[in-house]
């Protein structure tokens, strides 16, 4: 980072206007340079060489736009364009963090934690350091499976989805132009995924389709799930 340029310059993104006009108040130490109500809004305006942390809430509203990006694809698509990201949430599903850490995020603060510590979290994300707090010992435990974590095709997506629904297998097979045997294949292969990570993430071996959806935030609207 050049000496020259100003530091602690950040950028917030958060569908909450009272967060995006209270944000340099609460947080003195920090140059807010810019706040967006979405990722788009963000990377329309400033470059990564304007910012030195990206603040970002996972849960953006899709009430205006389904497009929205959210959760670890927002992640994803910022930290490849050279955003250093920290995440500001009080999401607590184990498994959809980890995946925000695994796209990229260096770093998360709670929405309910303290000011002062939120505050220091910043700080530490832009020197570099990785941060998660202490009351999140378990998301710490879960990253040291990350190379595990389970990546779903679109199709496990699609059959996870609707068996998460109740729909039948013969139905489901009907709906995706696809066999029953190779749909209840693809459940099988989403289960498989999901064994290495299972105590980790607090789901027991009996966790129905339903239960592995939640935890993966994938259902429709939900921070994992593909935008329309």
């Amino acid at each position: 980072m050049n000496a020259s340029r100003p530091h602690n310059r950040v950028a917030v993104i958060d569908d909450s206007s009272q967060t995006r006009e209270s944000f340099h108040l609460v947080f003195p130490e920090l140059e807010v340079v810019g706040t967006f109500p979405s990722v788009n809004a963000l990377t329309a305006t400033m470059s990564p060489d304007d910012v030195d942390l990206t603040v970002l809430d996972l849960q953006l509203s899709r009430n205006f736009d389904e497009q929205v990006l959210q959760g670890p694809a927002a992640v994803e698509h910022l930290t490849a364009r050279g955003y250093r990201v920290c995440l500001y949430t009080d999401e607590r599903r184990l498994l959809v963090l980890a995946t925000c850490f695994s796209s990229g995020a260096c770093g998360l603060a709670r929405k309910s934690d303290s000011i002062t510590d939120n505050q220091t979290a910043f700080l530490q994300v832009i020197k570099g350091t990785p941060v998660i707090p202490s009351s999140m010992v378990e998301l710490a435990e879960l990253l040291a499976y990350r190379d595990r974590l389970p990546t779903l095709t679109e199709r496990q997506s699609e059959v996870l989805r609707g068996r998460a629904r109740g729909i039948t297998w013969g139905a489901l097979a009907r709906r995706l132009g696809i066999s029953t045997k190779t749909a209840q294949e693809h459940m099988n292969a989403v289960m498989l995924k999901m064994m290495s990570v299972l105590q980790a993430a607090h789901l027991s071996n009996s966790a129905t389709p339903g239960d592995i959806e939640r935890a993966l935030g994938l259902a429709p609207g939900d921070l994992a799930a593909p935008t329309c």
